[in-house]
């Protein structure tokens, strides 16, 4: 099976939103999906997904861990249209008590246990073999896998060994000063958790490193950018700032033209950090750093990609995401019937899908 888990350390950056695109990319594949609502924060996807489409009668499933026993989750089977408007039926699942928090032990516990049930779950709720598991969380990847080797035999000797598992992490700015100078002791926590990750998790998606590295250009952006202001990201935030505020939407070509690299290696995470800190040394210092983050991207990308002597590449497990869609501001709000099938006329879902093939 395909496990893909979507983490950040900041709310409101795309998380849920990457999990619908990656839920209408899967949903063309063979076998059926489940999409897991492990969001506490924002606990209505789930229910955004369903949207008057419930089809059957809900199961609940107990997780087998001695401290939670009655942990339950529940799964429902739904559905979305394809381009002929015909049904792909998929899984959505989410904890009895959503507000309930999960540490790593009880994440791999979760994980464990619907893997174990995967003969059950396709037969009680009628469904095809069950290949692929999106979980949508409001985590950082910190929060739910250790930093520590011994807390991996459940991945490395129990249920998931030799499952392909992603761990999809969105970039905001925030991030950048404290994990390439280490000033603080969040850093080396997050550097050690991802080095455990890598020595004991493994991804179909890349060899190196189960991570993929998300940004674009709404994660980079909270204020209004400065007219003074001259580097390329103070110029993308300008752009995006007035694509919100006049309803506009707006492709932003810098990230085109990563986008439209062919796609080399995967890079480590501790290497990604060695290239954002190369490219924030050569960047501009002046005004707002927020409006910079976005400049430090592209030239740590170009930086890998000039690494390639015959041509350039971007890092297969880099992924921009060049456009921002006004259509898509309050997609949350349940606007949509079918908000996958209605995700797959966007060019966001398009250029998606091209990224990861």
């Amino acid at each position: 099976m395909e496990w893909h888990i979507i983490t950040g350390s900041k709310g409101g950056v795309g998380k849920t939103l990457l999990a619908l695109l990656l839920s209408a990319h899967h949903l063309k594949s063979d076998g059926s999906i489940l999409v897991f609502d492990l969001n506490s924060m924002n606990a209505d996807f789930s229910r955004l997904l369903f949207y008057q489409k419930e089809v059957g009668e809900p199961i609940s499933v107990s997780i087998n861990k001695a401290e939670r026993k009655n942990e339950q989750i529940i799964l429902q089977k739904t559905y979305s249209l394809n381009e002929k408007r015909e049904p792909y039926e998929y899984v959505v699942g989410w904890p009895l008590n959503p507000f309930k928090m999960f540490h790593p032990s009880l994440f791999a516990q979760l994980l464990s246990t619907i893997k174990n049930m995967v003969p059950e779950i396709e037969e009680r709720l009628e469904i095809s073999s069950l290949k692929t598991v999106i979980i949508d969380t409001n985590y950082h990847f910190c929060n739910i896998f250790s930093e520590q080797d011994i807390h991996y035999t459940e991945y490395t000797q129990g249920a998931l060994n030799g499952e392909s598992i992603t761990l999809w992490f969105m970039w905001v700015y925030r991030q950048l000063e404290n994990l390439i100078r280490l000033k603080y002791n969040d850093a080396t926590v997050i550097k050690l958790t991802a080095a455990a990750i890598e020595r004991n998790l493994k991804s179909h998606y890349c060899q190196k490193s189960p991570f993929m590295h998300v940004f674009g250009p709404t994660t980079l952006m909270s204020s209004q950018p400065q007219k003074s202001e001259q580097s390329i990201g103070s110029h993308i935030a300008r752009r995006i700032y007035q694509a919100i505020t006049q309803n506009k939407d707006v492709h932003i070509e810098e990230l085109e033209q990563i986008e439209t690299l062919s796609a080399g290696d995967g890079v480590c995470f501790n290497d990604w950090l060695k290239k954002l800190d190369i490219a924030h040394i050569a960047a501009e210092k002046d005004g707002d750093p927020r409006h910079h983050f976005l400049d430090i991207l592209i030239k740590a990308t170009r930086i890998c990609a000039k690494n390639n002597q015959y041509s350039e590449e971007r890092p297969m497990n880099v992924i921009p995401m060049s456009i921002y869609h006004n259509d898509l501001q309050y997609y949350t709000d349940g606007n949509y019937r079918d908000v996958i099938a209605e995700l797959r006329n966007f060019d966001l879902y398009d250029n998606f899908s091209k990224l990861i093939q």
